[in-house]
């Protein structure tokens, strides 16, 4: 699979070429827009190949600074990002029996299109919750990419739940500074301001019809495409990334560097000579996936217990340790900030 830019995690180019309409309608070029990303134009041109997120999030950081940072983009760029612009996720989505189908198929497969975020779902006795945490640093790109992403959800739930959910009021929480709580691009959402949360929530009753397009055939042509695109993703990832996505699969089971190696048919010394070789090491990887994971469990307000059990800690106790060793404070405290 032909990839284009440099970074370990890939988006697909369907979301630049996206952003490359958006930017001409603000009277960018594509040159322009492409300026210091090290990406070719012809890239514009070429839909479905992937990108390394280091190039793609050049691109987004530039079109932030040319237009002035306006997050008010942000949402139109989401809502753009129809069913069809998700590639074979998003017929996947369309053509499922149930909103709950569709959501277990975006989770399953969203890294055929963007390895940008980790995504967890929630719920609570009247809302049913998607959580993003962004897996790169740039504050402006996450921002702008996070609030997209969400709104582009959001999109797609208002598309398939049909007319009796057509109406419901969902709300996007966002970390951005700029207040949207008056925006009209997404009618019956309201956008929230928040210190760190990302997430998108709808309410349950809104979800619970079967969905007016579902197609068995169609939906298992959606699922062969995704299932071969995620073999050929798992071919050609580095070591790193397998191993990060083992331990994201296997966190509550508190995965050793045996078991690792043993999923992956090599001894634990050759495990861990070749992370080395990449620069990184096991336990790296390992507080990284934890880390990542325990920041978005808390934005849930689940117990510290049950967190701790789904991040593979043997109590309440070590996990607290090891959250304030890698934050700086505890996960009370992490809470209260938000």
């Amino acid at each position: 699979m032909k990839t284009f830019g440099t970074g370990d995690y890939l988006i697909s180019s369907d979301y630049l070429i996206l952003l490359s309409e958006l930017a001409f309608e603000h009277g960018l070029s594509s040159a322009g827009l492409l300026k210091g990303s090290g990406l070719p134009e012809e890239l514009l041109f070429q839909p479905g190949v992937l990108v390394g997120h280091e190039s793609a999030l050049a691109v987004v950081e530039h079109f932030c600074d040319l237009t002035g940072n306006d997050m008010t983009i942000a949402l139109e760029y989401g809502k753009r990002m129809t069913l069809s612009k998700h590639g074979a996720l998003g017929y996947a989505a369309q053509y499922s029996a149930t909103m709950s189908d569709a959501a277990e198929k975006v989770m399953r497969y969203v890294e055929t299109r963007a390895q940008i975020f980790n995504t967890t779902r929630g719920s609570s006795e009247h809302e049913r919750h998607l959580y993003i945490e962004p897996r790169f640093e740039s504050k402006i790109a996450a921002e702008f990419l996070s609030l997209a992403f969400l709104a582009s959800i959001e999109t797609i739930c208002r598309t398939l739940v049909g007319a009796p959910g057509r109406e419901a009021e969902s709300r996007i929480m966002t970390s951005i500074s700029q207040d949207l709580s008056q925006q009209t691009i997404l009618p019956h959402c309201k956008v929230v301001n928040a210190t760190s949360e990302n997430s998108l929530s709808w309410p349950a009753s809104a979800l619970i019809h079967p969905l007016p397009f579902f197609d068995p055939q169609l939906e298992g042509l959606a699922e062969q495409q995704l299932e071969t695109a995620l073999t050929s993703l798992a071919q050609q990832r580095s070591l790193s990334q397998k191993v990060r996505q083992l331990l994201q699969q296997q966190l509550t089971d508190a995965p050793t560097v045996d078991d690792i190696a043993q999923t992956l048919c090599m001894s634990a010394a050759t495990l861990n000579r070749k992370l080395k070789a990449e620069g990184s090491s096991f336990r790296q990887l390992k507080d990284e996936v934890r880390y990542s994971l325990a920041r978005s469990l808390l934005q849930q307000q689940l117990a510290v217990e049950v967190i701790a059990e789904q991040l593979g800690f043997s109590d309440a106790s070590n996990f607290t340790k090891a959250f304030k060793a890698w934050s700086g404070v505890s996960p009370s405290q992490f809470r209260q900030q938000q």
